[in-house]
């Protein structure tokens, strides 16, 4: 934590980024307006495909396996936090790759990249159009409109929706420049879903999608670890419910009408756990076009996935792949083998460790930049909303926590 803190605010990097936040709030602080209400957020979309159980549907226990993978792993995860007053609302991203050619890698950091933008602003309209996108340095780092391109992110809004096309915009970034560097011998793991099957978000899928379909030409095979897996509902059919039922030889009873995809892996996990330590991957499934959808595009590509229930409380997640990749022969084997060697991986968190790795330095990063932007505002005297104020209270609690470890450690 300290070396991330430290890193994004020393000399060459604070100049850089400091001189952005400074010259943002110069020109949100003269905006007398203020924000209306959002609209609602835009989740990912199960009816736009069907799940179906392939035909190697199984349920492995991976406990023992000692599973290894031939392939140098990456991990890519961003982070994003958002700081809100009743003029405006500021999204932070910052993204970590880490186990490339170099160890570890983030952005923004010392230096800032023209054109690759870490910063969301939500305001009214005319703000955003006259005050930021016609500023030749703020153009260059703050986004203002969501991925298609035409749409800003105004006063109503919803801030999920902004914070998602910041953070996966940045994300997309770094997989556009690992495509250019990675080859055979590499796998990437992208801590989240491969991309958002959202209708209102197909730009953003599909930049994310040509950016891994670019891995894909090198011989780079992709996998998605998704942990927030609670609002998924693509194992509640009932041709899912019977062959999950087939393969385990008992009764999967869930009703479908209160159903999630948790929900029946516990039912799964709790029939076949051999004991508290036990990790089971539950799959694979693939995801089709649900022809009716009129999905006819190559935007939402046809996923395969699988389901780990980790045997450490109720936690379970998900790792999907494109199904061209898992057609592919050279492909196969190699994804078969990162999907058991991340479930067998993880940590006391039920999560793959080195997607928890990755996931601690891109949010030690953004914790660092909402501090430094909250700490310049509140110069400024910006009002900020309660849950800013809490937020950064709770940061300088984990800093001065993180400080006191260090002094203790110090010999008197």
């Amino acid at each position: 934590m300290q070396a991330s803190a430290k890193q994004s605010t020393n000399q060459r990097g604070a100049d850089s980024i400091n001189s952005i936040f400074n010259e943002l709030l110069n020109r949100l602080t003269k905006a007398d307006v203020s924000l209306g209400l959002s609209e609602p957020y835009n989740d990912e979309n199960d009816s736009l495909f069907i799940t179906e159980p392939m035909r190697e549907l199984q349920v492995l226990h991976v406990l023992g396996l000692g599973r290894s993978v031939d392939v140098r792993v990456v991990v890519v995860d961003g982070s994003s936090r958002r700081l809100g007053s009743p003029r405006f609302r500021v999204f932070l991203a910052g993204v970590a790759v880490y186990g490339g050619k170099t160890p570890l890698w983030l952005y923004p950091l010392a230096k800032l990249m023209k054109g690759v933008k870490f910063i969301g602003v939500k305001a009214p309209e005319k703000v955003l159009r006259e005050d930021i996108e016609k500023h030749d340095k703020l153009s260059n780092y703050v986004k203002v409109k969501f991925e298609d391109g035409n749409t800003y992110f105004h006063e109503r809004a919803n801030e999920e929706d902004v914070s998602d096309d910041v953070r996966m915009s940045l994300e997309s970034w770094a997989i556009e420049k690992l495509a250019r560097e990675l080859g055979n011998g590499y796998a990437v793991v992208l801590d989240g879903p491969l991309y958002l099957g959202v209708k209102v978000k197909e730009k953003l899928a599909e930049r994310r999608v040509n950016a891994i379909r670019k891995l894909e030409e090198r011989g780079v095979p992709v996998v998605g670890v998704v942990k927030r897996v609670e609002n998924s509902r693509k194992l509640c059919g009932k041709d899912v419910v019977d062959a999950l039922s087939k393969s385990v030889d008992a009764s999967i009873n869930v009703d479908p009408n209160h159903c999630n995809d948790p929900l029946v892996i516990q039912v799964v996990g709790k029939k076949m756990a051999k004991g508290v330590g036990d990790v089971l991957v539950i799959g694979p499934f693939k995801q089709r076009h649900n022809k009716s959808s009129n999905i006819m595009n190559y935007t939402f590509p046809e996923r395969v996935f699988w389901y780990v229930y980790s045997g450490l409380g109720p936690r379970v997640f998900r790792i999907e792949t494109l199904d061209s990749m898992y057609s592919n022969d050279g492909f196969r084997n190699i994804i078969d083998g990162l999907v058991t060697w991340l479930a067998s991986s993880i940590d006391r968190s039920g999560i793959p460790y080195i997607v928890n790795v990755a996931d601690h330095f891109a949010k030690q990063l953004t914790r660092s930049m909402y501090l430094l932007f909250y700490n310049i505002a509140k110069a400024r005297d910006v009002a900020f909303n309660y849950d800013t104020e809490q937020e950064a209270l709770g940061i300088m609690n984990e800093y001065a926590q993180a400080v006191m470890q260090v002094l203790r450690g110090v010999p008197r």
